[in-house]
């Protein structure tokens, strides 16, 4: 669903009313009674419909007007407003233009009842607000128009449906752990082998080649000879996000209220997207279970990020449950950090798991399933049913634990440091070979 950011549409002749109708008849009707039965106390009754119905007719507007609705901005975060602004182009004097935006889902109206007076100029706003990421439709737009007295109407017309692009707000996350693995030439991660970077190695002689910026003064002073201090080469890492969207558990209340096990999955895979590339990794995105959903190349910088946030606002839950993840786990470098988001219910993402960590990749599953989601039931069924499923997936998270894969439930801030510190300290320790 492709977000419309403006919409127009022409109201048609004016008609009249029913009360207008209804004046003119009544009128005509007791003209014609009065005379047959000679009743002048009649016509003085019906003098003030005549004249009002009279006057409505000569009054008629006679152009034809255009309404424009249009959203003033197209991207939002979830819980920002934008404003709506409509439009009628002309507005014939003496006319009453309003507008009514209809009620949409996660999208809240201001003025609540979604009623918005058009000025002498034909110009109204409303703000909308949307409560939950994703494509939104921010509610139809019914323009009217009535002349003087009641007399006449343009309308009400349906304007094409507005649409918003909602991205979702990446839930707080740091971490000061280092990410196994790096195999770049820019980035932040100290290399193993010297070479132009910041981290410190060790002073050495002065050879052909040294920036004279490196020289190291006190020790060349104290021995007489040129020294330098060299350094190690910084490298950046390649992390590799997989996320789960084959379900969405729990009520759905949007920002304001508790996340559901895809709101979760969402918002923390924006904030290790923010982190990786504030860090200046390599980030590359991939879905399970959603239908329409592009694979995001490697990529880094804030571009790369915008851009990974309007993927993920374009994920439509359990959109194609055909979907075993062999397209997300294909092509993946043998370096990279794979990171699986997922509350752990389907077995889809425990397969896709133990599929990565089959080829040697370093897989870290970041368990996503939010715990109100029991804690809230008091149906006594649903929570026996609750129990047998949890039973199972503790059977499963044993199974990738065994299996040397990490699960780390998602807590915000600091949830991955401990594992990729571990994580980090394995590659770094030497392991066996064959001679």
């Amino acid at each position: 669903m492709t977000s419309a950011r403006r919409s127009e549409r022409e109201l048609g002749r004016w008609a009249p009313t029913a009360a207008h109708v209804r004046a003119a008849l009544l009128a005509a009707g007791a003209a014609v009674l009065a005379v047959l039965g000679r009743r002048a106390d009649l016509l003085v009754l019906v003098a003030p419909l005549a004249v009002a119905a009279g006057w409505g007719h000569l009054a008629r507007p006679r152009v034809t007007s255009r309404a424009t609705a249009r959203v003033v901005t197209p991207t939002l975060r979830e819980g920002e407003a934008t404003q709506l602004v409509v439009r009628v182009d002309p507005v014939p004097p003496g006319v009453d233009a309003v507008a009514l935006v209809a009620r949409a889902p996660w999208v809240e109206r201001l003025p609540g009842p979604g009623v918005v007076h058009l000025d002498a100029r034909g110009t109204g706003r409303a703000a909308v607000r949307s409560t939950r990421w994703g494509r939104r439709r921010l509610g139809t737009v019914s323009v009217c128009l009535t002349s003087e007295w009641g007399a006449f109407q343009a309308g009400p017309v349906d304007l094409p449906d507005l649409g918003t692009a909602t991205l979702p707000v990446p839930a707080t996350f740091d971490s000061s752990a280092p990410t196994p693995h790096p195999d770049g030439i820019v980035g932040a991660h100290r290399s193993a082998r010297p070479g132009s970077g910041t981290e410190f190695s060790t002073i050495r002689a002065f050879q052909p080649g040294d920036r004279l910026r490196r020289i190291h003064w006190p020790t060349s002073t104290r021995t007489g000879s040129l020294h330098v201090s060299s350094t190690y080469s910084d490298e950046d890492a390649h992390v590799v996000l997989i996320v789960d969207a084959l379900s969405d558990l729990g009520p759905r209340e949007g920002v304001d209220g508790r996340p559901t096990s895809l709101d979760l999955t969402v918002r923390a895979a924006g904030a290790i997207s923010q982190h990786v590339l504030r860090t200046n990794d390599r980030l590359t995105l991939r879905t399970v279970g959603a239908a329409d959903v592009p694979v995001l190349r490697s990529g880094s910088g804030t571009n790369h990020l915008r851009r990974v946030l309007d993927v993920l606002a374009s994920i439509s839950p359990a959109s194609e449950r055909r979907d075993d993840g062999e397209r997300a786990v294909r092509s993946v470098e043998a370096a990279a950090l794979c990171l699986v988001l997922s509350p752990l219910v389907d077995p889809t993402m425990v397969d896709v798991a133990h599929r990565l960590a089959a080829r040697g990749l370093t897989v870290v599953v970041v368990d996503t399933f939010p715990p109100h989601l029991v804690a809230a039931d008091a149906d006594r069924y649903s929570a026996l049913s609750w129990r047998v499923r949890l039973l199972a997936r503790e059977a499963q998270v044993s199974g990738l634990v065994g299996r040397g894969i990490p699960v780390v439930p998602w807590r915000g801030p600091g949830s991955l440091d401990q594992v990729l510190r571990d994580l980090a300290r394995r590659s770094a320790a030497p392991r066996m070979a064959r001679r």
